[in-house]
């Protein structure tokens, strides 16, 4: 094991580095277009920002530029949340007067809707730096329409003028929201006039070229919130998620699965529905699916359960896999806190952003964009690390190429 402030070159978990860094840097060699947009798929370890998605996407933009935001939900709000993107619930000043907030396992990119009443308001504050430009080229709100004519307002600084929009239509909609200026620095505020409309999130890019990252996660969120069995779920949520261009997903689910006592079976079958989701609107995109590391509170079932039934299907789905254990290492309470290296929070679950955090952070920038430390094929996490600290190993010797 290692100490925090001595992270070392993260091994693969039994998988084999392949068309995720591929597909990064054949865009980068200019092959694929001027932006690589990637979507990533989770619970609060990717919802809340400051855990490592805001560390990974700020060392992805730094490297290879930025071209705005993407998806920015009303639910967590963006992947740079909190240094460039300021938005959340829990703060009058963002977000107010009368929202019904759904509970999770909407058919959502981020798996609940917000529906307003006269005088419901949000706001998303930007604050661009010299490798994040926040400026607008084109900004599109994204709602599910109920038949019934329904008015918001909206202006991008508190200088601006107000626009009206009508929100009409049935099932799920998208919108153009002109108006907004070039300058990086802007606060946009959405109040509703009349109605009350059920809304998702914003979608937004700059003029640039550069990665754009689109956060779809959930605080609390399992595999279920993510896959429902109907069909009217699933058109739903394939009609919404389409609207939010991806060449590669980044899909880390199971850590709520292992708290609800979900057992692997019924876990792999969500991840298998999801995945068919995926693959029928953007049959293209890079599919990543990531293994979250153990912890040590109390469960029915190890994270390397849940290992044991993900890791052959991906493989024989040529699907990307890593688990993040190996990038922890074998011994959970060296990492626990009080341990030698602590890394996990006091609620035992979450990552400390500083420390597990950052672990996380390197493991997947070395995993997509490669160069002389990448997590590597031939460098594999060997089965006696889960056997040293779960109560089930994952199989040793299978290699899964990230596609």
């Amino acid at each position: 094991m290692f100490a925090v402030d001595e992270v070392r070159p993260a091994p693969a978990s039994v998988i084999e580095v392949g068309d995720a860094r591929e597909r990064f840097a054949q865009w980068r060699e200019g092959k694929a277009g001027k932006v690589l947009a990637i979507s990533v798929i989770g619970d609060s370890y990717s919802a809340g920002q400051d855990f490592y998605l805001n560390k990974l996407v700020q060392r992805l933009t730094h490297e290879a530029g930025f071209a705005g935001p993407g998806y920015v939900g009303f639910n967590h709000g963006a992947a740079l949340g909190g240094t460039h993107y300021k938005y959340t619930r829990g703060s009058e000043k963002y977000f107010g007067g009368g929202w019904d907030v759904s509970g999770l396992g909407q058919a959502s990119p981020d798996s609940r809707t917000i529906t307003g009443q006269p005088g419901a308001y949000l706001e998303i504050d930007a604050h661009s730096t010299a490798s994040v430009d926040t400026s607008i080229a084109q900004a599109k709100l994204l709602y599910l329409g109920d038949g019934k004519a329904s008015e918001v307002r909206y202006r991008w600084t508190a200088s601006d003028t107000w626009h009206s929009l009508q929100l009409g239509g049935s099932g799920v909609q998208e919108v153009l929201l002109p108006g907004a200026s070039d300058t990086a620095a802007w606060a946009f505020r959405l109040e509703v006039v009349k109605g009350a409309p059920t809304l998702f999130g914003l979608w937004l890019s700059n003029r640039e070229g550069g990665v754009r990252v689109s956060k779809l996660a959930a605080s609390g969120a399992a595999s279920a919130d993510f896959y429902h069995s109907d069909g009217p779920w699933q058109t739903q949520w394939k009609a919404v998620v389409s609207k939010i261009p991806a060449d590669i997903y980044l899909i880390m689910l199971g850590g709520n699965d292992q708290g609800f006592g979900v057992n692997p079976e019924q876990y792999l079958a969500n991840i298998q529905g999801l995945v068919r989701m995926v693959r029928e609107i953007h049959p293209a995109a890079s599919i990543n699916l990531i293994l979250r590391q153990d912890t040590t509170r109390s469960s029915a079932y190890p994270m390397s359960a849940y290992a044991q039934v993900l890791e052959p299907w991906a493989h024989k789905e040529h699907l990307g896999y890593a688990n993040m254990q190996c990038a922890f290492g074998a011994d959970v309470k060296r990492y626990a806190l009080g341990g030698p290296a602590p890394m996990i929070g006091p609620d035992r679950i979450h990552p400390i952003p500083g420390a597990g955090g950052r672990v996380i952070a390197d493991y997947l920038h070395r995993l997509i964009v490669g160069g002389n430390k990448a997590v590597s094929p031939q460098v594999r996490c060997q089965a006696s690390v889960f056997r040293a600290c779960l109560s089930r190993s994952a199989p040793a010797d299978s290699t899964t190429p990230l596609s």
